[in-house]
């Protein structure tokens, strides 16, 4: 076994059977060892394979306690049970012999007992008890076990009979057993009685027995049995009417869905005491579903009046006053009668337009179907992932997306899936769509970030070029809308044949295009939308959306020089303009102008910090830029040094200088040896304070692809030094480490020792600081204890050596 299969168990504390010290399992232990009972244990111990499994330590281990204690309980081993192949067939004749003598002897016996069982005794029957095994018990009895035994189930084996198992009709079998259970259990209640005779009883009396009969019907309510609480209720009105038992029915008979009972209660309470709120509220709740919807404004607004806080009275105001805006108003009776004219006109348009009505409502028909079956196809996917059935999760989520197309649920699931799968550039795709129509998903951000790592890991810089295609989301699904086919196709119709009306004004032109330019790249197809902007141009030049949405076809069709020249007159006409920005930042990067890229994206940041994909890209391109200047600094060494040739005469004087054939260059670095590094880039990291490990991450990866201290260390003063274990999380690495020691270094100088100190205690705090401090070099040990004498030796009276000895324990040094 290698380290990484069998780590080392020192400084693990004690084992979990018998609490043997750790350092005990050793070879030197146990040859000094003379306890024959604690050897008993660490043979146990090794044996079990508890702490690893060690065969030569436990062979050893097995040698010496058979040395002290040949006779020991721990040295026996279980023997396979005999068979016939382990006897000679002397042997086993003889054993089979005595085997079926056995049996005849036993079946001899046992019908004896059945006949003696069988006789009757005419004088002791009426007074002793039927004898045990008789002929009259045996049937009642097998009768009554075979009735007692629960049927075994047939449960599937394996994921093949898994696949066969159908959900559905298992999923109906418990809904029928709890049908049936319901009703065995509401039985009882045709045995309770409404009403209480309360004859002869005093005041008193009634008061506790209402009181009691309204407190079994609270704990029905609040067990979920609202039939028995009305019941319940019902009896204690019965004894004494009181307002707490009518409203407490009408809130049962509510959530039954018996809006007239729960109004006639609600007057009875206003009844017995006007205003009451609750009353006021519950029969503002019956008037809503009985679509009474002034009379609910009604008592809605009167709650308002008595306790305006009411935060339950406010949101059913709103819901109602918005059911009141939907409803269409009913057409009031004619008091004056209208005659009409009926001709009959032979032209098909009429018939037209009632099969275009028709085929309307089929197809609304058809989206509603199709939205439901996409819901059930996703709540399945969702249960085979969680049973771990992957395959079956993706092929769900694939025909729910087809039925409703950029779904989010779907979308994530399917790429939970891929990533369980190890398919990690599908899982990247999805999730990357996912992000597209809603950025803020976090559990999104989070998996492309570490599929991100993973990929890297498999396929190194060039794993973008194995994703397969990311589908571009249309702005219109970021907020789900569902568009008829009819209406389309007629609202297309009519906006044709507008245009081409003599007396349409510019205006009307450019606002048809602009929007049949919008439907073109929703249904993604971007050169029927570039002429459609292009139009809108000749007419309007001077609006900014145009050419941004001209530029984001020109990016799509990879023109990225127009999409470009777009941006440019766009900046010109808005120079704030975040959408140009950013386009002109994918242009560049199109085109490999990272720097340009590099520095219109800052700008986008700048404009608006709460852009990720501006941070996502800013982060990509500057990896490529990296990427671009090492290999310039790689080909810059491989070039060879030229240099002139001298002539020397035999005397030592020195010739006419001879240039070599290839020219000589005068480079005063290279005739000191020194080799140029990599340029580095002119703009500055924009460092802000980040808000979560999410955005802390990602600075620290810009400026650990920068190597940049500096701009660490602008990082680490904008930064509260307890915030860094919550930032880090589980994130901390080698490079990382190293880069926060080296910018607190850098900041020693600005900054006050004891905030320095209190940024090494927290880093200390962090979740991998441990695991980091047995990764490090020796010379990155060294730098580490560099910083501690630095800052002992500019440390003021308020920062004790003895801390700065005890932060330096922690750190091992």
């Amino acid at each position: 076994m290698t380290d990484q299969d069998c780590p080392t168990l020192w400084g693990f504390g004690t084992t979990k059977k018998f609490k043997i010290p750790i350092e005990h399992l050793d070879f030197k232990y146990i040859e000094k060892c003379s306890d024959v009972k604690q050897l008993e244990k660490i043979y146990w111990v090794l044996r079990s394979g508890e702490e690893g499994y060690y065969p030569e330590l436990t062979g050893f281990c097995e040698k010496r306690l058979e040395s002290l204690a040949p006779h020991s309980r721990a040295l026996r081993k279980d023997k396979p049970v005999a068979t016939a192949s382990s006897f000679t067939a002397e042997e086993w004749e003889l054993i089979d012999g005595d085997m079926k003598s056995w049996v005849s002897e036993i079946k001899k016996e046992e019908n004896k007992i059945h006949f003696h069982g069988t006789k009757t005794f005419p004088a002791t029957e009426d007074n002793l008890p039927p004898i045990r095994g008789s002929s009259s018990c045996l049937p009642i009895a097998k009768e009554k076990y075979s009735k007692s035994k629960p049927a075994k189930k047939k449960i599937p084996r394996d994921y093949a009979e898994w696949d066969k198992f159908d959900v559905e009709k298992e999923c109906s079998k418990i809904d029928e057993d709890y049908k049936e259970d319901a009703v065995i259990n509401k039985t009882h209640l045709s045995k309770i009685e409404t009403r209480i005779d309360t004859a002869g009883r005093t005041i008193r009396e009634k008061d506790l027995l209402a009181t009691r009969e309204k407190e079994k019907g609270n704990e029905a309510f609040n067990s979920g049995d609202f039939e028995e609480a009305v019941m319940y209720y019902t009896r204690s009105i019965s004894v004494l009417p009181t307002v707490a038992a009518y409203n407490n029915r009408a809130q049962a008979e509510i959530k039954l869905q018996n809006w007239t009972s729960a109004f006639q209660d609600c007057e009875q309470v206003l009844k017995l005491e006007p205003g009451n709120l609750k009353a006021l509220l519950r029969r503002a709740t019956t008037y809503k579903h009985q679509n009474k919807l002034q009379e609910a404004v009604e008592d809605l607004s009167k709650v308002l009046d008595i306790e305006p806080d009411n935060d339950l009275a406010k949101k059913m105001l709103l819901e109602v006053k918005e059911d009141l805006k939907n409803a269409q108003p009913v057409p009031k009776t004619q008091t004056k009668g209208k005659r009409l004219v009926i001709q009959e006109v032979e032209n098909s348009e009429d018939d037209d337009g009632k099969d275009r009505g028709r085929k309307r409502e089929e197809g609304s028909e058809g989206s509603e179907h199709a939205d439901e079956l996409s819901i059930l196809y996703s709540n399945r996917a969702a249960c085979c992932l969680k049973g771990g059935h992957c395959s079956g999760c993706i092929q769900d989520c694939t025909r729910a997306l087809e039925l409703q197309p950029f779904s989010i649920k779907p979308l994530l699931r399917r790429a939970m899936a891929y990533e369980t799968l190890e398919r990690y550039r599908q899982a990247y795709v999805d999730y990357k769509t996912v992000l597209q129509i809603d950025c803020g998903i976090q559990v999104a951000n989070d998996s492309i970030n570490r599929i991100t790592r993973l990929l890297m890991d498999l396929d190194g810089l060039t794993w973008r070029e194995k994703l397969p295609p990311i589908p571009t989301v249309p702005t219109s699904m970021q907020v789900r809308a569902w568009h008829p086919a009819a209406e389309k196709s007629l609202a297309k119709e009519g906006d044709a044949s507008s245009l081409h009306q003599p007396g349409v004004p510019d205006e009307e032109k450019f606002r048809i295009l602009k929007e049949a330019g919008n439907q073109c790249v929703k249904d993604q197809n971007y050169r029927e939308a570039l002429s459609k902007y292009s139009e809108c141009l000749k007419i309007n030049n001077k609006e900014c959306a145009i050419y941004t949405n001209r530029a984001l076809c020109y990016l799509k069709l990879c023109m990225f020089e127009e999409a470009r020249q777009d941006c440019d007159l766009a900046l010109q006409i808005d120079g704030g303009s975040v959408k140009a920005c950013y386009r002109r930042a994918l242009a560049h990067k199109g085109l490999k102008n990272y720097q340009k890229s590099v520095s219109d994206l800052n700008k986008v940041l700048l404009l608006d910090p709460s852009v990720v994909e501006a941070k996502m890209e800013l982060e990509e391109v500057t990896r490529c830029l990296q990427c671009k200047d090492n290999k310039a600094s790689f080909n810059k060494e491989r070039e060879r040094r030229k240099i002139t040739i001298q002539e020397v005469n035999g005397n030592g004087r020195e010739a006419t200088q001879r240039p070599s054939p290839e020219g000589s260059i005068a480079c005063p670095a290279s005739e000191k040896g020194e080799v140029q590094g990599p340029p580095e880039p002119h703009d500055k990291l924009r460092i802000c304070k980040p808000n979560n490990a999410y955005e802390f991450g990602q600075l620290m990866s810009a400026i650990n692809t920068r190597k940049d201290p500096e701009a660490c260390a602008e990082l680490l003063a904008c930064t509260k030094p307890e915030d860094l274990p919550m930032l880090l999380s589980n994130k901390l690495e080698g490079d990382m480490f190293l880069l926060l020691i080296q910018a607190l270094k850098h900041s020693l100088v600005d900054q006050e020792p004891s905030v320095i100190y209190r940024h090494l205690f927290y880093l200390s705090q962090a979740e991998r600081f441990k695991m980091m401090l047995t990764l490090i070099s020796k010379s990155q040990k060294e730098q580490i204890e560099q910083l501690f004498d630095d800052l002992s030796n500019t440390s003021d009276n308020r920062l004790a050596l003895d801390d700065l000895q005890a932060l330096k324990r922690q750190y091992e040094l």
